[in-house]
């Protein structure tokens, strides 16, 4: 997740889109208008502000039209970072980005996908392919279930 949202704002900075700009097109789409999260708990969303992806030292040296630096995702991802920080210590921010994923695949009722939480569930499930949900339910499939699926499709098409 965190390599995905520098690389979002590595792409802004290609775009030459200013900081500001980028948050706000990150905020758009992580943090709906009409939020249900926010409307159940009666709270506002989070929002992201510079410092949730730099040092409050280099967002404050930051001008308005300058675009985030360049970042490297390696490092981004072995290491601590803002937005790491963010992610650890903010279970609103996890919460809703949970329910942004889940938004990807359909809204299915919680008690029908087996999830209590989904903000331990789903990171478990999202990290861990084949993490269990549920005690009946495969989350996700592992990476050499998938490879010898498309082996035997492949194997399968080449016989006929």
């Amino acid at each position: 997740l965190v390599a995905c949202f520098y690389a979002a704002l590595n792409s802004s900075m290609w775009q030459r889109l200013p900081h500001q700009k980028a948050l706000k097109l990150l905020n758009d789409l992580c943090f709906p208008e009409h939020c249900p999260i926010c409307a159940e708990e009666k709270t506002s969303c989070p929002r992201f502000v510079c410092e949730s992806f730099v040092s409050k030292t280099f967002a404050s040296s930051m001008a308005q039209e300058e675009t985030f630096p360049w970042f490297d995702l390696t490092a981004a991802q072995l290491r601590e970072s803002p937005f790491s920080q963010l992610l650890e210590g903010s279970a609103a921010v996890r919460s809703h980005l949970a329910r942004l994923y889940l938004g990807a695949f359909g809204d299915w009722p919680r008690e029908q996908r087996g999830l209590a939480s989904t903000d331990t569930a789903l990171t478990s499930a999202a990290v861990e392919p084949g993490v269990m949900v549920d005690h009946k339910t495969l989350f996700s499939a592992t990476a050499a279930e998938i490879s010898s699926k498309k082996m035997e499709e492949t194997t399968d098409n080449d016989s006929k």
